[in-house]
């Protein structure tokens, strides 16, 4: 017998949906009534402007992007609001540099708990970069130690020898005349160079190829795709991700457990002033709660910190690589258009360094102290961040919490993503005048305030690794640029600028503009050539 659902049930059940739905809105929409923002409509809030704003750009942009344009289009500043409900949660926007000190310096606020629920479906929980409370400062203070300078300095050694390995890659690549990514290539190195200072023991990905590096890759492109509003792409990565999470997983976790069996077995306290590597620190605690038990007597090792190992392990490869290798395609493709700082880059090289290749390599290996005297290649590396930051953290304030702007107390509690975008600040021409413009001697001496460079973040939850960052682009740009000359492939240059603030477009086309991922990666893989210099 055929049952029919009763139309006077379906009319009250459908009216109740479209009830809640109109009041929802209403209540949402409302909180922005008397807030700054862009204008806003009742019914889209600023979907609309969201949706014209992107489809000015190539597909795919990071919304540091998007949020730098409605600023710069409709003259917003400080501390405004974006509403992109029900798509994404809504937004607080800052954009000068004290508004985010406020988050970021003078009062810690915890990071956005959408971080965490990002980078758990595929990378696992309590990652360092947006773990909280006491899980961020036991990964904190585990970590710290083997990312201080004196520790970074000890390493100068394995990223000479890496990068040696790299500029054979670049003379068969020079001869043979062939366009490849050098995000694939770049990030082979990088993964080579943070291996050891993770794990102790070398990777080969640039000699052997790497099962680490190709199933961290699949995590990233899995990330990626996590990002995507298609249900069937998110769909795959569901079904996918668990085989691959399973094979990564017992991968790290054997290393991990033959780590401690050989500390135990060679009864190794691992330093916290000299360390071996930073799986060494954050196996410290375990090491010493062992007492004197070792091999069958030492504790069993918990599962929980053995997941929090496997998962921060996994994390700090994938943040690595991603900010040193992306900034390093950026740099070498505003070098390829800026033959004078490709000049002024090798004099200073000559200069510190010397000219003859094997006496450069000894100097880094023997002094890497001197590597704190390339200030104009230290300017480039910043000044190609300044132009392509890799992203942005979001942080979540508690109840009742205020943000002064002007003499006005602005909200910036209830869930609200606060959005530090310093993208925007780093665009705005009261902070560096043509914005737009390559000029590294922006930061010679005391040319730009601390705070307005914030590509690493501030405060104590900036950019953990940033140091090692930075001594690792300065390693490979002194033993790659002074030899070898890079150019983009296949550009194709806007004949007009597309963005309101920047004109990159029209010299490097669509590539200028970065896009969404884990991080704002370089487009298409940054394809390349490159010459030997004779």
């Amino acid at each position: 017998m055929e049952i029919k659902f009763p139309s006077y049930f379906l009319i009250p059940l459908v009216g109740a949906v479209i009830l809640d739905f109109v009041y929802r809105l209403y209540r949402r929409r409302s909180r922005f009534r008397d807030l700054p923002k862009p204008p806003h409509s009742f019914l889209w809030g600023h979907l609309k402007i969201m949706g014209e704003v992107a489809s000015q750009y190539p597909p795919n942009c990071h919304p540091q992007l998007y949020i730098t344009t409605i600023a710069r289009k409709y003259d917003m500043k400080g501390v405004w609001y974006l509403d992109l409900w029900p798509i994404a949660d809504p937004q607080v926007i800052l954009t000068e540099p004290e508004v985010m000190d406020a988050v970021q310096v003078t009062r810690v606020y915890n990071q956005h708990r959408i971080s965490e629920d990002l980078l758990q479906k595929v990378v696992g929980k309590n990652v360092v970069a947006t773990a909280n409370g006491p899980v961020w400062k036991k990964l904190h203070n585990a970590m710290a130690p083997a990312l201080l300078p004196s520790h970074i300095r000890t390493l100068t050694g394995v990223m000479a020898d890496q990068t040696l390995i790299f500029r054979d890659t670049l003379r068969k690549l020079s001869s043979s005349g062939q366009v490849f990514s050098m995000e694939h290539e770049i990030s082979k190195l990088v993964f080579d160079i943070v291996g050891p200072l993770i794990f102790n023991f070398p990777l080969h990905a640039q000699t052997q190829g790497s099962p680490y590096l190709d199933d961290l890759r699949e995590i990233m492109a899995m990330l990626n795709d996590q990002l995507s509003m298609n249900p069937l792409t998110k769909l795959k990565v569901k079904m996918k991700k668990h085989a691959v999470q399973k094979r990564v997983d017992a991968s790290v976790s054997a290393k991990i457990r033959e780590r401690l069996a050989a500390l135990r077995s060679e009864s190794i306290v691992p330093s916290r002033k000299d360390p071996l590597s930073i799986l060494d620190l954050m196996l410290r605690e375990t090491v010493l709660q062992d007492g004197s038990g070792k091999g069958a007597k030492a504790r069993e090792f918990p599962e929980d910190e053995l997941e929090l190992l496997v998962t921060n392990v996994k994390g700090l490869l994938v943040g690595a690589m991603g900010t040193t290798a992306d900034t390093l395609c950026y740099v070498y493709m505003l070098l390829s258009k800026h033959p004078e700082a490709v000049q002024k880059m090798r004099q200073e090289f000559d200069n510190v360094f010397g000219k003859d290749l094997e006496t450069v390599v000894e100097n880094i290996k023997e002094h890497p102290i001197k590597l704190n005297e390339l200030e104009y290649t230290t300017g480039v590396i910043k000044e190609a961040m300044r132009l392509f930051p890799v992203g942005f953290g979001v942080k979540e304030a508690p109840q009742g919490s205020t943000l002064n702007y002007q003499g006005r107390e602005l909200p910036i509690d209830d869930s609200l993503v606060i959005v530090p975008c310093w993208h925007s600040m780093h665009f705005d021409p009261r902070y560096f005048p043509e914005p737009s413009a390559f000029r590294p001697e922006r930061f010679l001496g005391e040319g730009v305030p601390r705070g307005w460079f914030r590509s690493f973040s501030r405060g104590p939850r900036a950019c953990l690794g940033q140091d090692l960052a930075i001594e690792d682009m300065r390693v490979i740009l002194l033993l790659t640029v002074r030899d070898f000359d890079f150019e983009c492939a296949n550009l194709q240059p806007n004949p007009k600028p597309k963005a309101p603030f920047m004109d990159l477009d029209t010299i490097f086309g669509d590539i200028a503009f970065q896009e969404l991922a884990m991080e704002a990666k370089p487009r298409g893989g940054m394809m390349m050539t490159v010459n030997e210099k004779r």
